[in-house]
């Protein structure tokens, strides 16, 4: 009998999700476009499980769950569909709205109809939805063209034994008119008192430099590369184990695709300084100057043999690794949503996992040094902190990383951030251009 993640026996867990495929209802369609757009959440301003401006568009099809609850899939560009989730109004029995935790539809997808329903505000790309204090459920805010990665990348680690994730539980799916099936929700185990990485790695540091770096006590404990390196280790290990899932994982990157990689990262350093020319010409300044050292790295891909490639995480970084007390887990394997489908492909390099978790370590104590308003004894501890922690990373894999790769992936893994600041966060520059001036000089 094997334990989940929580500790528990399969028979004395959490509630199951039966793992379904939902047809469309037709009927049901017409009484909700007679109804569109369904009321948002009344009284707080909520709208419940969505945050997707669905720009007045009519829903292409709707699966009924049960006699209260149905999901709406409304087109978006690009061949995809916003995921509505909606429950009939309790009074107007005739009209719908969004539907949000506490009216028990997460709940009834997890086979719990009577458990609790609250929301976990910080997944901001999907929406959590924590069942009975024992299963989590991921609504897929947007879905398609392709099958989900996550769904797929999940049942093959579940295959194969890995356990450092929260265990999978099953997921309700509709198979669109392109006649694929697409993950609308997914429901794993909830791990109790767990935290994400940027929450606990930054508060390690920053304890690690309020005590000092020679006082920090053991419960401090500040260097996690080791833990990390092994955890990724095994989760690399297990993403290249066969399954029936996935019955030939490892494969090979010919030269002409490793080209366009390096075609694409050229690109991303053209877009991250042409737009923090627009926003920050100071910054831009710095960047320019680390120009020419940058692409020499971009350079170093290789595109004159072949590269192994294997199914990876995607976005991997601090953020997707929670701690909790029955040690550290890694969740979210949906790839990054800022990028499109042709960077989220699921084989490729391993090094493009390791580059973005090593980018994401640096990140750590950038912000503890940024939040320190230029101590200089702070940055001290913390570029020892850095360059200690990624050591004990690379250390503690199993396999070595080509550093070739790994330096050209994390100077787009870099350049990636910047356009990411540049899009959406613009106080958020300091830390991939910290990043960079250390390594270049800058």
């Amino acid at each position: 009998m094997t334990e989940q993640l929580d500790g528990t026996a399969p028979g004395a867990g959490p509630p199951g999700i039966a793992t379904a495929s939902y047809a469309a209802d037709e009927a049901l369609l017409a009484e909700l476009r007679a109804a569109w757009p369904t009321a948002a959440v009344p009284g707080d301003g909520e709208r419940g499980y969505i945050t997707t401006d669905l720009d007045g568009s009519e829903p292409a099809a709707v699966l009924r769950l049960g006699d209260r609850f149905a999901v709406a899939l409304v087109v978006q560009p690009g061949e995809r569909f916003a995921v509505v989730p909606v429950v009939r109004d309790e009074i107007l029995v005739t009209s719908w709205r969004h539907a949000r935790a506490g009216d028990g539809l997460s709940a009834f997808v997890a086979g719990a109809p009577a458990a609790s329903e609250r929301t976990i505000d910080a997944d901001q790309t999907n929406a959590s939805v924590v069942v009975g204090e024992k299963v989590i459920v991921k609504w897929f805010r947007s879905v398609g063209p392709l099958p989900s990665r996550a769904t797929l990348l999940l049942t093959h680690l579940d295959a194969v034994g890995f356990r450092d994730m929260p265990a999978p539980l099953g997921s309700v799916a509709w198979r669109s008119p392109a006649g694929r099936e697409l993950t609308i929700a997914q429901g794993d185990v909830f791990l109790p008192g767990a935290r994400d990485g940027w929450e606990w790695c930054i508060e390690r540091v920053q304890e690690h430099v309020d005590h000092g770096r020679a006082a920090c006590p053991a419960a401090c404990d500040p260097w996690i590369g080791g833990p990390l390196g092994r955890l990724i280790g095994r989760l690399h290990a297990a993403l290249g184990t066969a399954s029936d899932t996935i019955p030939e994982p490892v494969s090979a990157a010919d030269p002409a695709e490793l080209a366009v990689w390096r075609l694409r990262a050229h690109a991303t350093l053209d877009e991250a300084l042409e737009r923090t020319v627009e926003q920050d010409p100071a910054a831009a300044g710095v960047l320019g100057a680390m120009e020419s050292s940058m692409r020499a790295d971009l350079d170093r891909l290789p595109v004159d043999r072949p590269i192994p490639t294997r199914p990876v995480h995607g976005d991997l970084h601090v953020g997707q690794v929670l701690e909790w007390p029955g040690g550290l887990a890694v969740i979210d394997f949906d790839g990054n949503p800022a990028l499109g489908d042709a960077a989220n492909a699921l084989r490729q390099p391993i090094e493009r996992d390791l580059a973005q978790m090593l980018s994401s370590l640096d990140h750590v104590g950038r912000v503890v040094e940024h939040h320190a308003a230029g101590r200089a004894a702070v940055g001290l501890i913390v570029k020892a902190w850095i360059a200690r922690t990624r050591r004990e990373f690379l250390a503690a894999l199993d396999a070595r990383p080509d550093p070739a790769l790994l330096a050209a992936f994390e100077v787009e893994q870099e350049c990636r951030e910047l356009v990411y600041a540049a899009r959406f966060l613009p106080r958020w520059r300091y830390a991939p251009l910290a990043t960079l001036r250390a390594r270049y000089g800058g």
